[in-house]
């Protein structure tokens, strides 16, 4: 009954007929907008005040690690004591420490004070994604409803990074080095305070006398591990791709394809998540995750095979096909592992091991392609992108223990 309902294209009309549904979606969007913009936007900025790209590099790494050191921390709050302080604290917290930043970088502060103020901007982002997907599931009554929700919640993070950084590059390049840091301040806000007007993800229950309180153990589930690592080589192969993408384009004479090429990435991945959406909720998700990793680490692998850069285009919008069905199997999994009261901050877990991981990734792309050949960036690739398959794969051919929710 639900499922023929809300399976197929369909199931996104359905989903986003409530208007209460459309307010989370679009709200989604604009607090999104600080995790996309906030990393080119602090490079721009801090090139532009210092004159140096290595100064701007630190600076841009000390905001994204901030960020994924901070998410499981606002995941793990967001559970215990609601969504909508930590809302309201990212609203006034993020434009307060962009202004500053702004004051000391335009004023001759030092590395060591511009990157403070940097690692407070990074550190006042929440974990838009991990509080939106906790709120899709204590709402929506069907699996089938979820599966497109977590579908469209993925949709929403690569239309973000699609458009976001082009748009801090432009305005930043238009009218002020600090405008991309304005608009992530502004936009960020009114995303967030949008969100916390709305309706809010149940607390975990106070444990009873004499019993615990229910923490995110992920040591205690195999499966939650294999997420774990798993999206860990992925975020990896990202941060690779990413520099040799750049890498290759600079190479060829044209560097300013490199932003299109990963366009064409994010469009695939934008297609992948629409297509994952009509997929029926019946099917078990690790299941799916397994058939994700396999087609990702496929996809990824072959581009170490483009003869030119021209190849990348029509490459990388099937490798990105395979970017949000992992994405989306592994939100599922975890949602089926964990307690409710730890969702949030598991979510939290998992992006912040891909974050990191990407940034790992960056550095090692940038060694690979200064040391040799460009190519050799696609062939880490090559090496890496089967990993999650292996990964996910190993655990599901163990022996299961008892079924139940150990995180």
């Amino acid at each position: 009954m639900t499922t023929q309902s809300t399976a197929g294209p369909r199931g996104y009309t359905a989903l986003l007929r409530p208007a209460d549904h459309r307010v989370l979606v679009t709200a989604g969007l604009l607090a999104r907008v600080p995790l996309a913009i906030v990393g080119f936007s602090v490079l721009f900025f801090v090139q532009a005040t210092t004159g140096s790209f290595a100064s701007a590099g630190v600076a841009s790494g000390v905001v994204i690690a901030a960020n994924a050191a901070s998410a499981p921390l606002y995941g793990r709050l967001a559970d215990r004591r609601g969504q909508r302080a930590l809302l309201l604290t990212a609203a006034i917290g993020h434009p307060v420490a962009i202004a500053a930043l702004i004051v000391v970088g335009t004023t001759g502060g030092g590395l060591l004070a511009v990157c403070g103020c940097v690692l407070a901007v990074g550190a006042t982002i929440v974990p838009v994604g991990a509080f939106l997907r906790a709120r899709w599931t204590s709402i929506l009554p069907s699996d089938d409803q979820l599966h497109v929700a977590y579908s469209l919640e993925a949709i929403s993070d690569e239309l973000v990074w699609v458009f976001g950084p082009a748009v801090a590059a432009l305005v930043a390049g238009t009218i002020s080095p600090s405008a991309g840091l304005v608009l992530s301040g502004v936009v960020g806000t009114v995303g967030c305070l949008w969100l916390r007007a709305g309706r809010d993800a149940p607390l975990a229950a106070a444990p009873a006398e004499g019993e615990r309180r229910h923490v995110f153990a992920p040591w205690r589930s195999r499966r939650v591990v294999a997420l774990l690592v798993s999206g860990a080589f992925v975020g990896f192969v990202f941060g690779v791709n990413d520099v040799t993408v750049v890498a290759w384009a600079t190479d060829a004479g044209v560097p300013q394809i490199a932003g299109l090429v990963l366009t064409a990435y994010s469009i695939g991945s934008v297609t992948g998540g629409f297509l994952m959406g009509t997929i029926p909720a019946r099917i078990p998700p690790y299941r799916l995750l397994i058939g994700a990793s396999a087609l990702l680490g496929i996809f990824w692998s072959v581009l170490a095979l483009a003869p030119d850069v021209a190849w990348l285009f029509p490459l990388g919008l099937f490798a990105g096909a395979t970017i949000t069905p992992f994405t989306i199997s592994t939100n599922r999994v975890l949602q089926a592992e964990v307690a409710p009261s730890v969702l949030t901050e598991g979510l939290a877990w998992v992006s912040a091991f891909v974050v990191g991981s990407m940034a790992v990734g960056s550095l090692v792309g940038g060694v690979v392609n200064d040391g040799s050949a460009v190519l050799s960036g696609f062939q880490v690739v090559a090496l890496a992108a089967p990993l999650p398959f292996v990964v996910v794969g190993l655990v599901a051919v163990l022996p299961r223990a008892r079924a139940r929710r150990v995180a």
